[in-house]
């Protein structure tokens, strides 16, 4: 049962960070004090990064226990899972979503020397609202904790926070007059600061 609960505790945990990180992503958009942004930026590196590590410890907790039937084919190939294959399979394509953004963000000062190069970054990196969407889906339908109050609330703050905060990167974009400003970055600076 150990496995079992640090499974649960480590999906629920992942979630809670990668929806964090998520909004912060969304909403910093390199406005505002450089040192500010600075200070974003890390935490929202710093929620990514610990939410990879907690997702890592589910997925490894859930191999490890029997009794969850989702074995290493099921984990590793989408859809494939003895339990609830197709909610599984979201989770799997939500882990190789986020490990391929987490990768793309860590490349950025490799790819963001151009405008053009910038803007591509962005288009991968944006990828990471479909992990979580796909990342909440799963959770939500394969999840054993699913109609326990607290868990539904836990969703519901996750969605509503990350929809929020997408809602108001969307509504910056869009105002008349605002151009979208893409820094590009020195290929040897850390990419702590710029446009997202």
């Amino acid at each position: 049962m150990t496995l079992w609960f640090t499974a649960r505790g480590a999906g629920l945990s992942a979630l809670l960070l990668l929806s964090v990180s998520t909004a912060l992503g969304a909403v910093m958009t390199g406005r505002g004090r450089a040192t500010d942004r600075v200070v974003w930026h890390y935490v929202h590196r710093i929620t990514a990064s610990l939410g990879l590590g907690v997702l890592l410890l589910h997925v490894a907790t859930i191999l490890a226990d029997p009794y969850a039937h989702v074995g290493w084919k099921g984990a590793i190939v989408p859809f494939t899972a003895g339990y609830r294959p197709t909610w599984v399979g979201l989770g799997t394509l939500a882990v190789y979503t986020f490990v391929l953004v987490a990768a793309v963000g860590f490349a950025r000062g490799r790819f963001a020397t151009t405008p053009r190069g910038a803007a591509l970054w962005r288009r991968l990196h944006s990828l990471a609202y479909l992990g979580w969407a796909m990342a909440m889906w799963h959770g939500f339908l394969s999840g054993t904790d699913s109609d326990v109050a607290w868990v539904r609330w836990m969703y519901v703050v996750c969605g509503v926070g990350v929809l929020s905060a997408l809602t108001v990167r969307v509504s910056r974009i869009a105002r008349p007059g605002l151009t979208r400003h893409v820094t590009p970055v020195a290929p040897a600076a850390q990419p702590l600061v710029g446009a997202r």
